[in-house]
This record gives structure tokens, C-alpha cells and sequence, in this order.
């Protein structure tokens, strides 16, 4: 198997990297978080500019049809720089907007930049309307709109038609508490095989945001090795000591370790689609990289002493988010547990060599 990229991947990801490193700079970040934003408007223009949210859509509803791979690299490339724009969200609102029938405005808008929407799976699409809630709710502040994405139906909400609550969240990014009680919304034309699309929605949001985490490690590696060069003590750089070295040793083989699990839970998903050979892939990637998450960001906080706590180096926005992800992983995916039960719900331990059937 080449798991070499193809020259357009890595077009795709070297020209987002170098837009990233060009404009978004930390500090720039430091004051939108600051001032509560939910993020920047010219870089979100530009990253539609770059294709990046006509990825997830389909070729047949108008958008560029990459699969995971290409979301995984965008992902990667925005979490290395700490970007905060919802461009997950905007990964799964493609996906379930290219299992839809009628709604090519929307898909424009969404692939153009010009309309952001959060998508939401647990609210319920009755009759009389949209009801329910959700909690901590990922790119819902000040979105253009909510996609109610139920299990028969895919509904576009109005945000000033439920009651929508900002909460400033872990990972220096603007989440939202949603209440609606039977909320007038745009009910959204959808296919025999809607159930399809809603499930590789939810897998490509728990793959986009495995891929930004392992952007995010990479990126506190990067700077802690850095700084392990510039740092001196006792006349020499910290670098130059054996119990530095293997410290940093045990980071890069983490992030290399989390690195290969994203690429696999890709790659399995492009392959068999949403199902149970990807969610078993995507919660061993989920798994490998909170674990990956926990060994560098500690390290690279320890590493760099006070200066790891302090907000003039990017550093502490890292370790959060990083937090951020594992706290979820551990909450909500619970990979360990339910790759365990993938496992065994295959069968695939009765032909282990290592596992022998009672």
C-alpha cells in the first residue's frame, strides 16, 4: 500500500500552511480571544478562497468531493497554527448538506464563506417544530444558522428563534448552550440515504477534530524542541542534557505514534464509510491521541518552566486545548470503550495469535 500524499494533497496542505504561517499570527489570536470572537473574517474568506469548505460536499452537490485524507491535512494545518475558526463545523455541516436535495444556496454560501452554520445532533424535529437542547455547542456563536440533523430529517434553524447562550470554552473557543421549544425552521430535502450521510457527518467531525489535536501536539513539539535549542543553563543549551533529550525523545515518539492513528482512522474511513471498521479506527486514532496529548502537552509545559503557563507563548493555549480534547475523548467518544467493543463485537480476537479463546 503507498501511503505516500499525491501531489495535489500535498499541494492542498503545503498552500494552507504557508497561508497560516504568512497571517495568522499568535498574537492576532491572543487578542480575538480576548475580545470573545469567534474568530476572523478575512481569514475565514480566505480559507474559502483555499477551498477549504467545499472539501467535505460532494462533487455532484457542487462542492470539490476530498475525503479524509484532505480534511484530515486541512485540519492538521490549522490546529499546528491554533486557529479558532469552526472550520470543523464547517466539515459537517458539508457532509450533511451533500446528502440534501434542493439546497444549493445553502452549499454556495457555505463553500463561498459567506454563511457559517453549526451543525447539531441533538435536537429533535417533530411536527410542530424543532425542539430539545444542547450544550457547549461547537461553532454555534454567532453562526448564520443551526442544522438540526435528526435521524430522518435535516432541518436549517433560525439561531434568533431559540434561545442561544455563549460559553467561552477550554480551548480559548466560543461554544453555545441551545434551547428550543418547537422553533419554526427550513425543513431540508434529504434522500433514501440520509441515514448514511448523518453518520459519516458524525464520523468526519470526530475525525477533523482528532487531526486538529494532532496538529496542535506537533506544534507544542516543534516549539519545545525549539526552545530546548535557545535555552541555556550552566553554560549550555537544554537541549545539550541527556535527561532533556530523552524527554523530547518520548514526545516525538508520541506525536509520531498519534500521527499514524489519524492517518489510519482516514484512510479506513474513505475506504469502508461510515460503519463499524471505521469507528473501531477512528476511536483507536481518538485513543492514541489523547494519550499522545497528555505526554506533550505535560512535557512541553515542564519543559519550558513558567513561561509554559504564561500566555506570551503559545505554550498554554496548546496545553488547553489539548486538555480540551482529551476531556471530550474521555467524555463523550470514549474511544477505549467503545473500541473494546468493536473489537469483540467482530470477533477478530478469535483469530488473534496473541489471544486465545477461553
Amino acid at each position: 500500500m503507498n501511503l505516500a500524499l499525491s501531489d495535489e494533497q500535498q499541494l492542498f496542505a503545503d498552500g494552507i500552511g504557508r497561508f497560516l504561517e504568512k497571517r495568522y499570527a499568535f498574537e492576532h489570536r491572543r487578542q480575538m480571544v480576548a475580545e470573545q470572537r469567534w474568530g476572523d473574517p478575512a481569514i475565514w474568506s480566505a480559507l474559502a478562497e483555499l477551498g477549504c469548505f467545499g472539501i467535505a460536499v460532494p462533487e455532484t452537490a457542487g462542492g470539490f468531493g476530498g475525503g479524509s485524507v484532505e480534511i484530515g491535512l486541512m485540519m492538521r494545518a490549522l490546529g499546528r497554527h491554533l486557529a479558532i475558526e469552526p472550520v470543523a463545523a464547517a466539515v459537517v455541516a458539508g457532509t450533511l448538506l451533500g446528502g440534501t436535495e434542493g439546497a444549493d444556496d445553502l452549499i454556495e454560501a457555505l463553500i463561498g464563506g459567506e454563511m457559517r452554520l453549526a451543525p447539531c445532533f441533538d435536537l429533535v424535529c417533530g411536527v410542530s417544530g424543532v425542539s430539545g437542547s444542547a450544550r457547549s455547542l461547537a461553532g454555534g456563536h454567532a453562526a448564520h444558522g443551526l442544522l438540526a440533523a435528526c435521524e430522518q430529517s435535516l432541518h436549517l434553524v433560525d439561531p434568533a428563534d431559540v434561545r442561544v447562550t455563549p460559553v467561552p470554552l477550554l480551548d480559548d473557543t466560543i461554544g453555545v448552550d441551545v434551547v428550543a421549544e418547537d422553533a419554526p425552521s427550513r425543513r431540508l430535502e434529504v434522500g433514501a440515504d440520509w441515514p448514511r450521510h448523518r453518520a459519516l457527518a458524525i464520523a468526519r467531525g470526530q475525525l477533523a477534530r482528532a487531526w486538529q489535536a494532532l496538529g496542535v501536539l506537533e506544534g507544542a513539539l516543534d516549539a519545545t524542541t525549539a526552545y530546548m535549542r535557545e535555552r541555556r543553563q550552566f553554560g549550555r543549551p537544554l537541549g545539550a542534557f541527556q535527561t532533556i533529550q530523552h524527554r523530547v525523545a518520548e514526545m516525538t515518539v508520541a506525536a509520531k505514534e498519534a500521527e499514524v492513528a489519524a492517518m489510519l482512522g482516514a484512510l479506513v474511513l474513505d475506504a469502508a464509510g461510515p460503519g463499524a471498521d471505521a469507528e473501531r479506527a477512528l476511536s483507536a486514532a481518538t485513543g492514541r491521541i489523547a494519550a499522545a496529548s497528555a505526554i506533550v502537552a505535560e512535557t512541553a509545559v515542564q519543559l519550558h518552566g513558567g513561561m509554559g503557563v504564561s500566555d506570551e507563548l503559545d505554550i498554554s493555549a496548546r496545553f488547553r486545548h489539548l486538555q480540551a480534547f482529551r476531556f471530550r475523548a474521555e467524555a463523550v467518544e470514549q474511544p477505549v470503550e467503545r473500541y473494546a467493543e468493536a473489537v469483540v463485537a467482530s470477533g477478530a480476537h478469535h483469530h488473534s495469535a496473541v489471544l486465545v479463546e477461553a
